[in-house]
């Protein structure tokens, strides 16, 4: 008796040993943004742990020591197949993504939490049907903190003190919205703007309060004037490779979903809107930095003034063949009020 228990119990054994393991996916997520930053550290670092976690051990994430392409090539990298995951800002390639330049409409929202969740949530039920994500799953919206007015050498109080002011500017889609003001716009990346500010070559910027203490703005772009619900709000998306995504099993398709979509929007907005209570409370306590909200006065002449963006958007999108186009920027905003 004991010798056929003895080898039954090998042979399940046997039997066990023989079953093959379940392969290891490892996906390769590129990364260009500086170690501690809000997204890397609040967003994507979590997103890879639980997808680890989750799928326990099925499913590992890498990161390359460098980038992969260009910061602005991350999308191609992505759909190339370079990268398997990719952080994108949509307004570094511009013209790409119409239909998602909605988020980008002016005063559609201060908070970056409640903009970001409505965003993902309107996306999906509106626009995603639309195939603008050629060539990877897309796993999360999100925006980046609303753009102020801010400036060197006086703080903005009219129109009248913006005219002929050269602007740094980061998303081409607002570029007709900052000629309207009576700016010019100059495109250049965040991360020269200081150096543009020092010497002179800008005379203010369209930026988020955020980026006062994180690029230290505020030592030569020392005054900010907040607009109500910010002149735009930067689109950002976190995506997938689509070979990549059809290539994991369908329960760990749905633990990354889990670990990203509304989880992955709702933190990168929020500490966006963390990051901008700290740089106004450094900013008000700082000698020769000034935070002010603009004038009824100022509000209203912008409102007027740059009404056509939005139309814009709407012609835009329906020529693309969206529809209800109006409907779908009147939810943004319904979406934003109802997520706050």
């Amino acid at each position: 008796m004991k010798t056929m228990l003895a080898g039954a119990a090998l042979a399940a054994l046997l039997g066990a040993a023989a079953q093959p393991l379940q392969a290891e996916t490892v996906l390769r997520y590129s990364n260009w943004l500086p170690t501690g930053h809000l997204i890397l550290e609040h967003a994507i670092d979590p997103f890879i742990a639980e997808v680890e976690a989750r799928t326990e051990g099925r499913v590992r994430i890498e990161t390359p020591p460098k980038v992969i392409g260009s910061v602005a090539g991350q999308y191609d990298a992505a759909v190339d197949g370079l990268a398997d995951l990719a952080f994108i800002i949509m307004g570094y390639t511009p013209g790409r993504f119409p239909l998602s330049e909605v988020v980008e409409l002016p005063f559609i929202g201060d908070d970056p939490e409640a903009v970001s969740v409505a965003y993902w949530r309107v996306y999906q039920e509106r626009l995603e049907r639309y195939g603008e994500f050629k060539g990877v799953k897309l796993l999360g919206l999100s925006v980046a903190s609303p753009a102020q007015i801010v400036t060197r050498s006086a703080p903005a109080a009219s129109l009248a003190d913006l005219q002929g002011l050269k602007m740094r500017n980061p998303i081409a889609s607002f570029i007709p919205a900052a000629e309207a003001m009576g700016t010019v716009p100059i495109n250049k990346p965040i991360s020269e703007l200081y150096e543009l500010a020092a010497s002179g070559v800008v005379d203010g910027a369209f930026a988020p309060l955020d980026s006062q203490k994180s690029f230290n703005l505020m030592e030569v772009l020392p005054y900010v004037t907040l607009v109500e619900g910010g002149l735009f709000s930067p689109g950002l998306a976190f995506v997938m490779n689509i070979d990549s995504w059809n290539a994991l099993d369908p329960a760990d398709q749905r633990i990354v979903m889990e670990a990203a979509g509304e989880t992955w929007a709702r933190a990168v907005g929020r500490n966006y809107a963390l990051n901008d209570q700290v740089a106004r409370r450094e900013m008000e306590a700082r000698e020769g930095t000034l935070v002010q909200a603009a004038s009824p006065e100022l509000m209203a002449d912008l409102h007027r003034r740059l009404a056509f963006v939005r139309a814009a958007w709407i012609e835009k999108a329906t020529a693309a063949g969206v529809e209800d186009a109006a409907g779908v920027a009147d939810a943004l905003s319904a979406a934003v009020a109802a997520a706050k």
